[in-house]
């Protein structure tokens, strides 16, 4: 199973327990046919995706995780609701930003040494 329909099936899946809780306690129709059409078309994406003859991939000079990229994104949340919370929040996701840029960067400079 290829990684993109994995990640794909598991936000169709936690879709659809977001629209069978709020069939359970919503009274809306038009927010739970949304949830729920979202839920079974990325179902669906995911599964076309399981058949789809993969492609050739070239050769990557980055590898195909970093931790750098949600580091960045988290303290960037942190730094937004930090402009709620106080400064101490917006300290702790600035913190988060520099250290993901520099993780980011080292892993650049990796790659180029290569």
């Amino acid at each position: 199973m290829r990684r993109a329909a994995l990640v794909l099936g598991a936000w169709g899946l936690w879709l659809g327990a977001w629209a069978v809780t709020l069939a359970i306690w919503g009274e809306a129709l038009v927010p739970l046919l949304a949830l729920g059409g979202a839920a079974v078309a990325t179902a669906l994406l995911a599964g076309c995706l399981v058949f789809k003859p993969p492609a050739v991939d070239p050769d990557r000079t980055l590898s195909d995780a970093s931790a750098a990229p949600p580091l960045i994104a988290a303290g960037l949340v942190l730094t937004a609701n930090g402009l709620a919370f106080g400064i101490w929040l917006i300290l702790i996701g600035a913190e988060l930003v520099a250290f993901g840029c520099g993780l980011l960067i080292a892993e650049l400079r990796r790659a180029g040494a290569r």
